[in-house]
C-alpha cells in the first residue's frame, strides 16, 4: 500500500497552513450547529491534494501563492467535501477520514443540507476570482452529477462496459482534478497555453487516481483502507477490475451468478476473491499506468524545472503504487487460496 506521503507536492507547509486557516473560516457564519456541521471533515484532516494541485501552478512561473490561489484552492476543496457528504448518505457511510461521518452522527437530512452549503460557499467564492472561475466550477459541478447518475444508473448491472466506467469517472473524479489545476492555472495569471498542460493534466491524473482507489477497493485490507473493502461491489459498482473479471473465463461464470443484486457478506467476500485473482486486477493497474504516462507527457509541456517534474513524478508514482500494491495482494490472495 502507499505511504502517507505518495500523494505529496512539494508546496510550501506556509502555505498549506494559510490554505487550512482559509478553509476553516470559509464555512463560518452565524449558526454555531452549521459551523460545526460543516467544518467536521475539515476537522478531521485529509490529503488536500486538490487544492495542493491549484497551489503548484503559481510555482510554474517562479511566483509566489496569492489570495486568489489560496480561494481557488478552497472552493475546490469545498466541491470535493461537499461530494463526500453526499456520497456518505447514498453509500449509508458510517465513518469518514478517521471519524463519524456526518450523517451518522447528524443524520442524512442535516448532511445532505450540510454539503449544499458547502456547494454554495464554494460558489460565493469562485463568483469572487472572476467570472470564468466561476463558469468552470459550475461546469464541473455539472459533471460530477452526470457522473455520480451514470454510476447509480449502472448499479447491478452486469453487462456495463468500459466505455461507460471510464466516463463515468471521467465525470466524477477527473473533473475536479483536472479543474482544480485550471482555476490555479487561472488565478495566477499563467499563460494560456500553460492553464491548457495543467488542465490536461489533471484529467489524466484523476483517471489515475480513481482507477486505483477501484482496484484497492477489491484486493487491499480493511486495514490498509480504513474501511471494509469490497465496498463498491457490495453496492453494485461494476469497476474496471470487475468488468475485466466478468470477461474471464476462468472466474466469469462464477462471478456473474453472484452479481446483479445485493450481496451478504459472504457472498462480497467470495466475490472479491473472484475478482482479485483475475486479470482484472492487472488490467486496471496497466490502464492506470497508461494514463500516469499521459499526465507525465502532459506536465513536460509546462516547461523544464522541478515542479513540472513533480507533477509527472506524481502521476508515475501513483502508478507504480498501485502496481506493487495489486503484486503483494495477488501474492496474499494466491497463498490464501492455496
Amino acid at each position: 500500500m502507499s505511504t502517507p506521503d505518495l500523494f505529496a507536492l512539494p508546496v510550501d507547509d506556509a502555505d498549506l497552513a494559510r490554505l487550512e486557516v482559509r478553509l476553516g473560516d470559509s464555512v463560518v457564519g452565524d449558526d454555531p450547529f452549521l459551523n460545526e456541521v460543516a467544518s467536521h471533515l475539515i476537522a478531521a484532516g485529509g490529503k488536500r491534494l486538490r487544492p495542493s494541485l491549484a497551489l503548484m501552478a503559481p510555482k510554474l512561473a517562479g511566483a509566489e501563492v496569492t489570495d486568489a490561489v489560496l480561494l481557488g484552492g478552497v472552493s475546490v476543496e469545498l466541491v470535493h467535501l461537499a461530494s463526500l457528504y453526499h456520497d456518505d448518505v447514498m453509500d449509508e457511510a458510517t465513518r469518514r477520514r478517521g471519524v463519524d461521518s456526518v450523517n451518522a452522527r447528524w443524520g442524512n437530512l442535516v448532511a445532505i443540507v450540510a454539503g449544499d452549503f458547502l456547494l454554495a460557499r464554494s460558489a460565493e467564492i469562485a463568483a469572487s476570482l472572476g467570472t470564468e472561475v466561476a463558469g468552470l466550477l459550475a461546469a464541473t459541478l455539472a459533471r460530477l452529477c452526470q457522473g455520480q447518475v451514470a454510476e447509480v444508473r449502472s448499479a447491478f448491472q452486469v453487462d456495463r462496459d468500459e466505455t461507460d466506467y471510464l466516463q463515468a469517472i471521467s465525470d466524477k473524479t477527473a473533473a475536479l482534478m483536472s479543474t482544480a489545476c485550471r482555476i490555479g492555472g487561472l488565478c495566477c495569471g499563467l499563460d494560456r497555453g500553460t492553464i491548457e498542460g495543467l488542465t490536461e493534466f489533471g484529467e489524466a491524473f484523476g483517471m489515475v487516481f480513481q482507477i486505483r482507489d477501484d482496484v484497492l477497493d477489491v484486493v487491499a485490507t480493511e486495514e490498509e483502507l480504513g474501511k471494509p473493502p469490497g465496498q463498491d461491489l457490495a453496492e453494485g459498482i461494476y469497476t474496471l477490475p470487475v468488468q475485466q473479471a466478468l470477461q474471464d473465463p476462468v472466474v466469469g461464470p462464477a462471478l456473474k451468478s453472484l452479481l446483479g443484486a445485493p450481496l451478504s457478506e459472504e457472498e462480497r467476500e467470495t466475490a472479491r476473491h473472484l475478482v482479485a485473482s483475475s486479470p482484472g486486477i492487472l488490467a486496471g493497474s496497466e490502464m492506470a499506468r497508461g494514463y500516469a504516462k499521459r499526465a507525465a507527457a502532459a506536465a513536460m509541456t509546462l516547461g523544464p524545472g522541478s515542479p513540472a517534474d513533480a507533477l509527472a513524478d506524481l502521476a508515475l508514482n501513483v502508478a507504480s503504487d498501485l502496481e506493487d500494491s495489486a503484486e503483494r495482494a495477488r501474492s496474499r490472495f494466491e497463498a490464501l487460496a492455496g
